[in-house]
């Protein structure tokens, strides 16, 4: 890596997300963002992070953007690996991101009812909710820790505290790594987060649990299983699912025309940012929803001219419910990344990508993806109705060098 670069990989993480920025500029920052699932951390990220060691480097951030199984559950891996903070197995952390329970919440240190106690003891022994295609390696990481109380045991530097703040774009517009690194945060906002506790409270109201919520750490699991297994079982709308099966596959319809807003509570409460590093702009959207984004980018912008990044990263996997043309019309890039396999509800969707390389462009656009799927494979063959430029990249798996990415 020379004086002044900036790195990006993307790891093959299933239906997940998991990535990896790592760069000079000219101190070294790495960020590890998401992990994936547990065989994402074991047979990819692993590697990565002990070479770094090895260089002498630390990961200046970690990012778990929110509760989903297949974000968390290689951070957990990891965390489990690399023990105590202050005595790093695999690497060291300098700073965690990750909005649980205790960050949203004033705990109260009342004891536990037993009768709360054993119904949390049942869904904390679930765990985190996963695909039948399950490993060992997979119920294993699900039955485990959550990635809160991982972080308390090691003593982590958790939410630039002890894990009892939440990471917001109200109260941390910007979060600075260095002198030549930071992150603008786009969300979640405080009214998020305040709606995925009200969400969890009146969820453990409805399995019967009655008690406060005290400082034990069993909530924090609670709170992390419940939220993941909302999104693993979450069901579509009527209209939803209509819209689904008109554009699964499909080559003719416009994203303005099946576009519908994501519902999820626990994807509204992703974190989402710009990370500049250096002259290096990228934009992560986790799976946060569309309609929020384009709130921040517009306070972002000083001139009718989109916002241009080296790189985004799409939300929710190429959802045509968590990226709208009114957004796409405020933000472009060189390289875009989309992380999915096509094996949940068939991401990407072929109208978010057609929509971003339909418009005009001085420059060629890269779309990198972490699987072949049939929108890729599509999208090899497409042509842009504005003769914009653009490849397609599968198997994207590499380091992608975004430094001399010029707008």
């Amino acid at each position: 890596m020379n004086s002044n670069s900036v790195k990006l990989k993307m790891y093959p993480a299933k239906n997940g997300d998991a990535f990896l920025i790592s760069a000079n500029v000219p101190e070294p920052i790495n960020i590890l963002i998401d992990g994936g699932y547990a065989s994402t951390y074991n047979k990819y990220i692993s590697s990565d992070l002990k070479e770094l060691a090895l260089k002498g480097c630390s990961l200046n951030l970690v990012v778990a953007t929110h509760i989903d199984a297949d974000h968390i559950l290689g951070l957990i891996e990891f965390f489990k690996s690399n023990g105590c903070s202050t005595k790093s197995k695999i690497i060291p952390v300098l700073n965690v991101i990750h909005n649980s329970v205790r960050s949203l919440n004033s705990l109260r240190a009342d004891l536990i009812r037993n009768d709360d106690l054993e119904l949390l003891k049942e869904i904390n022994h679930q765990g985190y909710p996963i695909s039948e295609n399950k490993t060992e390696e997979e119920i294993s990481a699900r039955q485990g820790s959550s990635l809160a109380a991982l972080l308390l045991a090691g003593k982590y530097n958790w939410n630039f505290s002890d894990g009892s703040q939440s990471i917001n774009c109200d109260s941390f517009p910007i979060i600075k790594l260095n002198s030549n690194a930071s992150l603008k945060l786009l969300g979640p906002s405080i009214e998020r987060l305040n709606e995925l506790r009200k969400w969890w409270l009146k969820e453990l109201q409805r399995i019967g649990i009655i008690g406060g919520v005290t400082e034990d750490i069993i909530f924090d699991d609670a709170f992390e299983f419940l939220c993941a297994k909302n999104l693993f079982n979450r069901n579509y709308t009527k209209k939803e699912k209509d819209v689904i099966s008109q554009v699964s596959g499909s080559s003719t319809n416009f994203l303005k025309d099946v576009y519908s807003p994501d519902l999820s509570i626990t994807n509204s409460s992703s974190v989402a940012f710009i990370a500049e590093i250096g002259s290096t702009m990228l934009l992560f959207l986790g799976d946060a929803w569309s309609e929020d984004i384009e709130i921040k980018i517009k306070e972002l912008k000083t001139n009718t001219n989109k916002l241009l990044f080296q790189a985004i990263k799409i939300s929710h996997h190429g959802s045509l419910h968590n990226t709208s043309t009114s957004l796409l019309e405020l933000i472009d890039a060189t390289s875009y990344f989309i992380s999915s396999n096509g094996n949940h509800h068939d991401h990407p969707d072929i109208e978010v990508l057609k929509e971003i390389v339909d418009r005009t462009s001085k420059f060629t656009r890269r779309l990198y993806f972490s699987y072949p799927t049939p929108a890729s494979t599509f999208m090899k063959n497409y042509k842009s109705k504005s003769g914009a430029c653009f490849t397609v990249h599968e198997t994207a798996n590499n380091w992608i060098d975004l430094t001399s990415e010029i707008l």
